[in-house]
């Protein structure tokens, strides 16, 4: 049996990595903000996600291991599932189910890991979408194998029904429990092990398995290794286990649940599981499988791959007079197969908005980041340029040290831009006003558009644990018109917790500048035609673009009923009235591992190996 369950899952493996040989990424995407979050872990412009779980042995407190606390929470936020009945799975209930006295989700594990991951929540990754990344974030932190993280999943708006396997099941209910979400009794034996191999058991929640002052800071560990491995199977089949649920106390008190699950067919399977490479592959492939149970009707993006090129906090500013238009950001460059150190250099070259043109950018290099696999140069460009032929697209010029040129094109559509609407990020603030702060933004909407709208994420907080996310609609009021645009400003009364935490879009028509951040607007709102140093640069920790909406990023769902996928996000509209604008003058212009790595930590494991090859 074990070479027969051996050879399918080869094949599931090979078929998975033969389908991740797509083109790069086209952006803008949908999984654009989950993309940094990923990739981003040290260095400019770095997110921090993975801070939590490096080292690996890293915790929260005295015997904790916060990897172990990721994994657990996305197998419990899982484990009500009914995939017979379509509901349920990875869709952020858990939120909602801490308070039930105990039952399915006892322990700080759960608490502390939804509390790390609520500030990442936005209109662009919902918490379910981040559950599932914290597992391929604790998997890889701890050397293990890359799970392929894909995007899409709706947050639920209520708790799940209880079902999560306990310690105290008997072997018939754990079979029906993992067969309801998904999983036959010999992936069940193989989830176990591959989940118990980080962690271990509290005495605070579990007494009668590890008896208070039994063991150091009362927690008995599952193993004595403290990295994604094999050793939980290595142990228990030569008979050498510490696993304080297959000996001790458990066994007695009968809640030796894996001494249970991996006994239901005579050892046979966690008995596979004592081969390396065959334990990496398998826990590769069923915890991808655990973070995508999903609801029915939820669809899931193709896995997140890291983009070669990706352009970063792009900006469109005009400037004063009217005349010309600041076009800013930077250009992230994948450096993993190709250092820095052999680019010469990096240019921007782009359209006018009518198609035309081949203009030339020049960038800078600002800054470098890295991930578990991946590392990335940053090159930051600022031009100004006409605001009557303006700009459409734009391609990246990459010369290198010999002398050979790359052209990215953006799957062949160019990097796209639209200079209908255009945030006017010194025009806008966030100021002090009676205890809350006053948000005004000001853009510029390209005649003969004369209206916009401001249209803000906010995180308010409830009764639960994570924040909901609620919009604002706000209808900006006219107020001059400086060259071909008519300026606009809109104002919103935000708490002051939003005041740092606040998303929000600009639409006019079809068109939008979106993701844009209050963290990034300065506390004095700049008037059009004075110099603000605050223009020349862009954001350090915006990862907007000006991209026209027929091309922008999609919006991850934040709000659903859990057994149903239309989106619950609360949402109201505020109109202010509008006045006649003025005109002012016009100035003259000024394949899957073979073996397991014995090096632990963050060395290459999975798919892919370039910007050419598999991922």
């Amino acid at each position: 049996m074990g070479i027969r369950v051996m050879n399918q899952l080869l094949i599931l493996v090979l078929l998975q990595c033969l389908r991740s040989v797509e083109a790069a990424p086209t952006w803008p995407s949908s999984v654009d903000e989950l993309e940094d979050i990923m990739m981003l872990n040290t260095g400019y412009r770095a997110r921090g996600f993975a801070n939590a779980v490096t080292p690996c042995s890293a915790g929260a407190g005295p015997g904790r291991v916060t990897a172990a606390e990721f994994i657990r929470t996305a197998f419990h936020d899982m484990a009500t599932a009914n995939v017979y009945q379509g509901t349920g799975g990875l869709d952020a209930s858990i939120v909602f189910e801490l308070n039930n006295g105990g039952g399915d989700n006892i322990g700080q594990a759960f608490p502390t890991s939804l509390t790390y991951f609520a500030p990442y929540l936005s209109s662009r990754s919902s918490m379910a979408d981040i559950i599932a990344m914290s597992m391929y974030t604790a998997v890889r932190g701890c050397g293990g194998p890359v799970i392929p993280v894909k995007t899409g999943r709706v947050d639920a708006t209520e708790a799940g029904p209880p079902g999560v396997p306990l310690p105290q099941n008997s072997l018939f209910t754990f079979q029906n429990q993992f067969a309801r979400t998904g999983f036959d009794s010999t992936q069940m034996i193989q989830v176990v092990a591959c989940g118990h191999t980080l962690g271990g058991v509290h005495a605070e929640n579990f007494p009668q398995i590890v008896p208070v002052g039994s063991a150091p800071n009362d927690v008995k560990q599952f193993d004595n290794t403290a990295k994604f491995d094999n050793k939980i199977a290595t142990d228990y089949v030569s008979g050498q286990s510490t696993d304080p649920l297959v000996v001790g106390p458990s066994q007695a008190a009968r809640r030796a649940s894996d001494l249970l699950v991996f006994n239901s067919d005579d050892n046979a399977t966690i008995t596979t599981m004592t081969d390396p490479t065959y334990f990496t592959n398998t826990c590769k492939f069923l915890l991808q499988k655990m973070i995508d149970v999903v609801p029915a009707g939820v669809t899931l993006t193709e896995p997140i791959v890291p983009y070669d090129i990706k352009p970063v906090a792009l900006q469109l500013t005009l400037q004063s007079g009217g005349s010309e238009i600041q076009f800013a950001g930077e250009i992230r460059v994948r450096t993993t197969t190709r250092p820095a150190s052999q680019i010469s250099s990096v240019q921007i070259v782009y359209k006018d908005r009518t198609g035309g043109g081949s203009n030339k950018i020049s960038a800078t290099q600002k800054g470098t980041a890295a991930g578990f696999d991946d590392s990335f140069t940053f090159y930051s460009f600022s031009a100004r340029i006409s605001s009557q032929s303006s700009i459409s697209t734009f391609n990246v010029l990459i010369t290198l040290a010999s002398g050979a040129t790359e052209t990215y094109d953006n799957n062949g559509s160019g990097y796209p831009m639209q200079d209908t609407v255009m945030l006017q990020a010194p025009q806008s603030c966030v100021t002090d006003s009676n205890g809350q702060k006053l948000l005004t933004v000001t853009a510029a909407v390209r005649l003969p558009a004369t209206s916009a709208d401001l249209v803000l994420s906010l995180k308010v907080p409830r009764d639960v644990i994570t924040p909901e996310l609620q919009t604002q609609t706000v209808a900006m009021t006219q107020k001059t018109i400086v060259g071909p645009y008519n300026i606009v400003t809109g104002t919103y009364l935000l708490d002051a917790s939003q005041a740092q935490n606040t998303k929000f879009d600009i639409s006019a028509g079809q068109a939008k500048d979106t993701f844009k951040s209050t963290a990034d607007l300065g506390t004095t709102c700049v008037p059009l035609g004075v110099s603000s140093s605050s223009s020349s640069s862009p954001s350090s920790s915006s990862f907007s673009s000006s991209s026209s909406s027929s091309s922008s990023s999609s919006s991850s769902s934040i709000s659903s009923n859990r057994a149903s996928t239309g989106s619950t996000l609360s949402t109201s509209r505020i109109s202010t009235s509008s006045t006649s604008p003025t005109t002012s003058q016009q100035p003259s212009p000024p394949p899957s591992p073979t073996s397991t790595p014995s090096q632990p930590g963050y060395l290459y494991q999975g798919c892919y190996t370039d910007s050419t090859s598999a991922r």
